[in-house]
């Protein structure tokens, strides 16, 4: 069992599956354009995607039945208390001062709450276009809907990294060098 704070192997792999497959199919997005007959591009964004999807629905499967502390019924900002943690550090950063929380928890907790849904957003919308859209046929009706939707990720993926990588700098900077657990580095 893990302390509350802490990550073990496989919690750490998927995040790591979902920062590498999710990213590389974000920066791929713009090649996804099948351009002349070539479908390299497609295929790759496509791939990639489909990585992401599988990493996704890992992290969904042990935040359902995984390890306590990676539980979402443990840290999911969802109840009274929790909301009340995410006001309290919101709070402390007005005022310049750096919440300090263990993994999970308050406005930390919602910021990897919504980089979950922002990438399942992504994963499920990429999916269905995979399965259910032609390369190079318009999407039509609801697919069109869903197309749109995938095409979100170009604004909210950057938004999303901007907030999560500033606070890990942040972090970093006031001497909390928690990113250091994710590559197994004491800190």
């Amino acid at each position: 069992m893990h302390a509350p704070d802490e990550l073990g192997t496989t919690s750490r792999l998927i995040h790591l599956g979902m920062v590498i497959f999710g990213i590389s199919a974000w920066l791929t997005g713009e090649l996804a354009e099948v351009e002349e007959g070539s479908r390299f591009g497609y295929d790759l964004h496509s791939w990639l995607g489909i990585g992401l999807t599988v990493f996704i629905l890992l992290r969904i499967i042990t935040g359902l039945i995984g390890p306590a502390n990676v539980r979402f019924s443990q840290w999911v900002p969802l109840t009274r208390e929790r909301l009340g943690q995410v006001v309290d550090d919101t709070r402390a950063l007005l005022i310049l001062r750096l919440p300090d929380r263990p993994l999970h928890y308050g406005l930390s907790g919602l910021v990897q709450f919504l980089g979950l849904l922002v990438f399942t957003l992504m994963a499920l919308t990429g999916s269905i276009l995979f399965v259910m859209l032609e390369p190079e046929t318009e999407a039509e009706g609801l697919l069109h809907l869903v197309e749109e939707l995938h095409e979100t990720g170009e604004l909210l993926i950057p938004l999303y990294l901007a907030i999560h990588v500033g606070a890990v700098v942040l972090h970093a900077l006031a001497g909390r060098h928690k990113w250091r657990r994710m590559f197994f580095i004491k800190g």
